[in-house]
């Protein structure tokens, strides 16, 4: 496949097919948030200011590759649980 060689360093069929339809989707996505921003002016500054405020929310998360320090916790399997 051309695009295998030549846009992914020789990658074969199989890799490169999820990679172009990660582009396709991710392209897809970033159309509709453009069309969003294009079309609802209000609801597009809503939505910025919502993100904004979560981008401040400051929540303790556990390192998922940290099993010893998880078990050490005693927090290993456990739901996460916000607010508690």
């Amino acid at each position: 496949m051309h695009v295998g060689n030549e846009d992914f360093q020789g990658a074969t069929v199989d890799e490169t097919l999820p990679r172009l339809l990660d582009e396709h989707w991710e392209a897809e996505a970033v159309a509709a948030m453009d069309w969003f921003r294009a079309t609802d002016p209000q609801g597009w500054a809503e939505y910025l200011a919502e993100a904004d405020e979560w981008a401040e929310v400051a929540v303790p998360v556990a390192d998922a590759w940290d099993v010893p320090a998880a078990a050490a916790s005693g927090l290993a399997g456990q739901p996460v649980r916000l607010g508690e």
